[in-house]
């Protein structure tokens, strides 16, 4: 079409190369579950809402996030499920549930290396790497923390809900099968 621009939508912008225009979504102009990390805005403030969820209810990670979190630490990454990192489980909008990784949350009963429970992961919990006020992983922190969405609780469902549909049975198997040997070798109370 003569004086129209490849790669544009008509009165939308720039789109991403190689996609299809962004459309509203049937229904009244509800968004689109993002498909890709960027698609989620990124946020670092220190807010008392971002403080709370580091002291109540740790994000969770991307599958990929966990090699650059064991290189950060400079630990196998076997040794940082040990020592800081849990299975979680969350219901999916369909009624399964489905596991990620997220940090361990500090508290008597579970040893880190664990698989969380719904109900497990509703009790309060200190984030493992919240120290003194700060995140010690922060360059490497967890996606979910990464996007706080700020009082936004449908927002935060729907990415808690993205961030596990990534993690397929082939990439959590790893973590599920080293919590399951640690419970069986006896080790699901907090090491001394």
């Amino acid at each position: 079409m003569p004086g129209k621009k490849p790669g544009r939508a008509a009165g939308r912008g720039p789109s991403p190369q190689g996609s299809a225009p962004r459309r509203a979504a049937p229904g009244g102009g509800r968004r689109r579950q993002p498909r890709s990390p960027g698609q989620w805005p990124a946020s670092s403030c220190d807010c008392t809402a971002c403080r709370q969820a580091c002291l109540n209810s740790p994000g969770w990670f991307l599958p990929d996030q966990l090699e650059p979190l064991a290189d950060h630490l400079g630990l196998s990454l076997r040794e940082v499920f040990r020592r800081y990192l849990a299975v979680g489980t969350t219901l999916m909008p369909d009624g399964r549930s489905r596991h990620g990784v997220m940090p361990h949350k500090l508290r008597d009963h579970m040893a880190p290396g664990s698989i969380w429970r719904l109900e497990e992961l509703a009790e309060p919990g200190r984030c493992v790497f919240y120290d003194r006020g700060r995140c010690t992983i922060y360059p490497v922190r967890p996606f979910e923390c990464s996007r706080m969405l700020h009082s936004r609780v449908q927002g935060a469902e729907r990415l808690r809900h993205w961030i596990v549909e990534r993690w397929t049975p082939a990439r959590v198997k790893p973590f599920l099968n080293w919590a399951r040997q640690r419970r069986q070798a006896g080790r699901t109370r907090p090491e001394e």
